[in-house]
């Protein structure tokens, strides 16, 4: 089980100045346990090639894996072209595997929305490729992917192994086929524990924290983890 913590459960503290980023990969790596972390991009007070090698440096050090970049607005309509390439480009920096996204608001004229977020994730992915990094997209209420059907639909359309799925635990995958793994599984560790029964080990995903964190939650995740993979191998609680 490989456990990744997002710096978005920590967004107040780091707004109001009480955490800094080299803070909180300190906390991850001692206090959380955690195995790898994700850096919220609105949580960056800088980004010159200087701090972000830094950043890498200590996640290193620690022995995490600087996993991905989160970035919701990546294929936002009104996001340039440049300000994509800068994204990416921060995750190559920090030595990341992923940009975690969501796709774009469904718009007053829906047909028109999903043609442009197609046309920008392609343009993303084209990005993505050159730097090695793949684009997880995620289900989000209120987007053109609101659920893994909707998401299925636009990921076929752009048609790349560089924009792949980051799905919550409990999912519905149902109509998956070989090609459609979710690479990050995003738990609740409060809620959706039981969930975890539902995924799909042969993808190996990594299981993304969300909501409020601490050592608890993420020893009740382990734990849960640990009972699976007895009850998989045949052996019962």
């Amino acid at each position: 089980m490989k456990v990744a913590i997002s710096s978005a459960s920590f967004a107040r503290l780091l707004a109001s100045g009480d955490l800094t980023q080299l803070e909180w990969l300190d906390s991850c790596a001692s206090a959380l346990g955690a195995d790898g972390v994700v850096f919220d991009r609105a949580h960056f007070p800088r980004t010159d090639r200087e701090y972000v090698a830094q950043l890498r440096k200590i996640a290193v050090d620690r022995g995490l894996v600087p996993l991905a970049i989160d970035d919701p607005g990546l294929l936002a309509s009104h996001v340039a072209a440049t300000e994509r390439h800068t994204a990416i480009e921060l995750a190559a920096g920090i030595g990341a595997l992923f940009v975690l996204t969501v796709l774009p608001p469904r718009g007053e004229i829906p047909p028109a929305a999903f043609v442009a977020a197609v046309g920008a994730a392609k343009a993303a992915v084209a990005a993505a490729k050159a730097a090695n990094i793949t684009l997880l997209a995620g289900a989000a209420p209120g987007t053109l992917g609101e659920d893994v059907p909707a998401l299925r639909h636009f990921l076929k359309d752009v048609d790349s192994a560089w924009l792949r799925y980051a799905l919550p635990a409990g999912a519905d995958r149902s109509a998956f086929n070989a090609r459609d793994r979710a690479l990050v599984v995003t738990v609740d560790p409060a809620a959706d524990l039981d969930a975890l029964a539902e995924i799909d080990e042969t993808a190996r995903p990594w299981l993304l924290l969300t909501g409020e964190v601490d050592s608890e939650r993420v020893s009740a995740l382990r734990r849960a983890g640990a009972r699976k993979t007895l009850a998989t191998a045949g052996v019962f609680f």
